[in-house]
């Protein structure tokens, strides 16, 4: 079962927004794309997802961040970043599905 279809009280959703938040603010995302990112159900536990499978593909931090930010062809030439902000909930769980995928592989 994956991180995002769990379900979580209010105190568990509240610490799973600020750990996705303050990640992704170490990745070098701007704080309004940030608030953007996290702005309904389910996506603190998502990017979360996300996060996890970053560490199990990158032993560095910072290589995991420039890779949010950089062009995949898996994604239509678009980031995954941009991924996750135009289409939400929806595209994080493509990005986390992709990771997944290349974890398994």
């Amino acid at each position: 079962m994956s991180i995002a279809s769990a379900q979580y009280d209010n105190d568990e959703k509240l610490a799973m927004a600020r750990a996705a938040a303050a990640w992704v603010a170490r990745s070098g995302v701007p704080d309004e794309m940030v608030k953007r990112l996290l702005d309904g159900e389910g996506r603190a536990a998502a990017l979360l997802g996300i996060h996890r499978a970053l560490r199990c593909i990158f032993a560095d931090s910072d290589r995991a961040a420039r890779w949010i930010g950089a062009p995949n062809e898996a994604f239509d030439g678009a980031c995954a970043l941009d991924l996750m902000l135009a289409d939400g909930l929806a595209g994080m769980r493509r990005v986390e599905a992709y990771l997944d995928a290349e974890i398994a592989s």
